[in-house]
């Protein structure tokens, strides 16, 4: 009988949000009306097994309602498990937090973010102050009914072990007390130290507090802005209420975006459309009214960088909307660069950004993410296709031809490779197989460990020493050396100074020498890296510097699948199609290059491209094979420039 009346506090077994739907108004409050279909759907994915473990999902919102607190809720069994903590969760090992348990909250309260109105059950501004995987030590439903869940969380906040314990009830008592204690690991913090919620103030999706949130007032649709908007139109607009699995819904604050996992072979088949790889930064915009926001992969705001798409993206005359695409710069040949969209960013031009849209989520009232992919797409074209030739604002075309052969002209371009989608399901967030990524350059993110000064330039970085995750583990992955360029060596230095730290604890052993001179850092920067191969021992080799990736989390990056084969470009765009024994040949000089000792290996020869002395020897050792057949036994002339192009040369 107790554990039936335990289950009865958060809903019946029948319908298990029976008590949420009983409390709310969904008339009154933008909070998520249950689905009961959704619920019997996820709860049979949700078996407490090891397979099913690691996609349990976890968030906290911190809810400034009639008393501020936080709110923990677990994914299990279709619904989230759920806690108010009067104070908050802490990283102070062995402290004891106060955790209700309150009734279950349908799965779409992972993203809910809003104000829920004055007089309202809860009402007050809520943030997602946290969000991320979890996973027990035991059948989590066996401990929900004996009282004791040893949980592992891996938010971007909260990280580590933690025991929720049920506390004897006393007599009369209606509610059911818990104790949420942070047990002694890695993450926890000693006594004395602040607590994570003062120092962590902020949403983990849109980066407001809940007093701007609370400013901001209803979270619903400002009608009259919007209506404003819809009377300066001067065109019609195609009704998303027509697109098959529409259906009227609040437009979100954000939604997680969905992710391509990486794949050696680009897939085929009429159920797959195939777009480009861009080299930019996604943004997801957001259209309320005449207010837009451009926000990051984690729901930065950074619509102040990107002001000049924010302006442009009022042109589309859409009232409400919440679109995905990436913003890039491109070259001269019409390929978006990384490197040249950050040269933009830092010198705070905006006329060479372009926001290449490819997928349209909300729309004038409508939640289109149950609609297939190919539907959605079809409706965004159809509104950007009215913009003018030379708006910044534009379509990311697709094509629906055989993936590999797509992946090969991708590749003959120039470009870093192609992302193919399911054209037939819903929107998907997070990372699946329902978009997969096929690269064909070696080139990924990597978390920055530290650093080894420059012996030929004061106050620069001659080396950056790389890492990734696996799971919870820190793996180190090699150097980098070249492609930054002197002001960039200078600011690295500044940034890595500013967060020096003990050597980590890394998962595997560092190659003999490795660690002269060597300046560790926290782990707290991420930055892309093109590369020429890898070790058995994955190091890489023959590696160039892109730029840092602000938008990456640390924890996020891990080591990438191996590119598909075929025509690949090679370091800094350079195209080239070696055979099997071209590739030998190249292997046997990169182990003649390895045992030939370079002086100042970090110094800067092209010093605003960041190529340096390395880098050159790199280079000359990649296309050996090509060039020595054309210019052995040949007279030369020899430049000589020790300090570097700009700086004095001789014969």
């Amino acid at each position: 009988m107790a554990s039936r009346k335990r289950v009865g506090r958060s809903g019946s077994q029948a319908d298990p949000l029976a008590e949420y739907a009983r409390k709310r108004d969904f008339r009154r409050t933008g909070e998520p009306a249950p689905d009961r279909r959704a619920v019997a759907s996820q709860a049979s994915r949700n078996a407490p097994s090891a397979a099913a473990a690691d996609q349990w999902r976890f968030v906290v919102q911190k809810h400034a309602a009639r008393r501020l607190h936080y709110d923990l809720r677990l994914e299990l069994g279709g619904t989230l498990k759920s806690w108010a903590l009067t104070r908050g969760p802490s990283l102070i090992a062995g402290e004891r937090r106060l955790a209700v348990r309150t009734e279950d909250h349908p799965m779409q309260y992972l993203d809910f973010e809003g104000n829920i109105p004055k007089g309202e059950y809860g009402g007050g501004a809520m943030i997602v102050w946290d969000r991320g995987r979890w996973s027990c030590a035991f059948d989590p439903r066996y401990g929900l009914d004996k009282g004791h869940l040893d949980i592992t969380l891996a938010g971007s906040r909260l990280k580590g072990r933690w025991h929720l314990i049920r506390m004897r009830s006393r007599r009369g008592e209606k509610r059911e007390n818990w104790l949420l204690i942070k047990a002694d690991d890695e993450f926890a913090r000693p006594a004395g130290e602040p607590d994570i919620t003062d120092e962590a103030t902020r949403s983990h999706l849109s980066g407001r507090t809940t007093e701007e949130l609370a400013a901001l007032g209803q979270l619903r649709p400002d009608h009259a802005d919007r209506a404003s908007v819809i009377e300066a139109r001067r065109r019609a607009l195609p009704d998303p209420g027509e697109v098959r699995g529409a259906r009227k819904g609040i437009l979100p604050a954000f939604l997680e975006p969905s992710l391509p996992q990486t794949s050696a072979k680009a897939p085929s088949g009429p159920k797959w459309v195939h777009e480009i790889k861009y080299d930019g930064y996604r943004i997801q915009a957001r259209i309320e009214g005449r207010n837009i926001s451009l926000l990051t992969r984690k729901g930065l705001d950074w619509t102040s960088r990107f002001a000049t798409i924010a302006v442009a993206l009022k042109s589309l005359g859409l009232s409400s909307a919440l679109l995905d695409g990436e913003i890039v710069v491109e070259d001269g040949s019409g390929i978006p660069s990384f490197s040249l969209l950050q040269q933009d960013l830092k010198a705070g031009r905006g006329e060479r950004f372009r926001y290449l849209l490819f997928d349209l989520l909300y729309c004038e009232g409508f939640d289109l993410t149950k609609a297939a992919l190919g539907d959605r797409k079809a409706l965004l074209q159809r509104i950007v296709m009215a913009l003018p030739a030379t708006s910044v604002i534009r379509f990311s075309e697709h094509l629906q031809q055989d993936g590999p052969t797509m992946f090969e002209h991708a590749c003959r371009l120039g470009l870093e490779g192609i992302v193919s989608k399911r054209i037939d399901l819903p929107y998907c967030p997070g990372r699946g197989e329902h978009w997969l990524k096929t690269k064909g350059v070696l080139r990924q993110e990597f978390v920055i460990l530290g650093y080894i000064p420059s012996t030929a330039a004061k106050g620069c970085v001659g080396a950056l020493l790389l890492g990734y995750y696996d799971g919870t583990k820190l793996h180190y992955a090699g150097r980098v050396g070249t492609g930054y360029s002197a002001e960039q060596a200078k600011a690295l230095r500044v940034e890595l100074d500013a967060i020096t730290a003990a050597r980590p604890a890394l998962a595997n052993l560092l190659p003999a020498g490795s660690e002269r001179d060597v300046r560790w850092a926290a782990p707290k920067l991420v930055c892309e890296v093109e590369y020429r191969g890898r070790t058995a021992d994955k190091l890489i080799r023959q590696s160039a510097f892109i730029g840092l990736r602000e938008d990456r989390p640390p924890e996020e990056i891990g080591f990438e699948a191996a590119p598909a084969t075929g025509s690949r470009t090679g370091l800094h765009g350079r195209r080239a199609t070696p055979t099997q024994s071209q590739l030998e040949t190249s292997r046997k000089s990169d182990h003649r290059c390895s045992r030939v000792r370079l002086t100042h290996p970090e110094r800067l020869l092209w010093p605003q491209p960041g190529i340096s002395k390395q880098g050159l020897a790199d280079f000359y050792t990649e296309i050996a094979d090509w060039i020595l057949p054309h210019i052995s036994g040949r007279v030369l002339s020899l430049v000589r420039c020790p300090s570097g192009v700009s700086e004095k040369c001789f014969f």
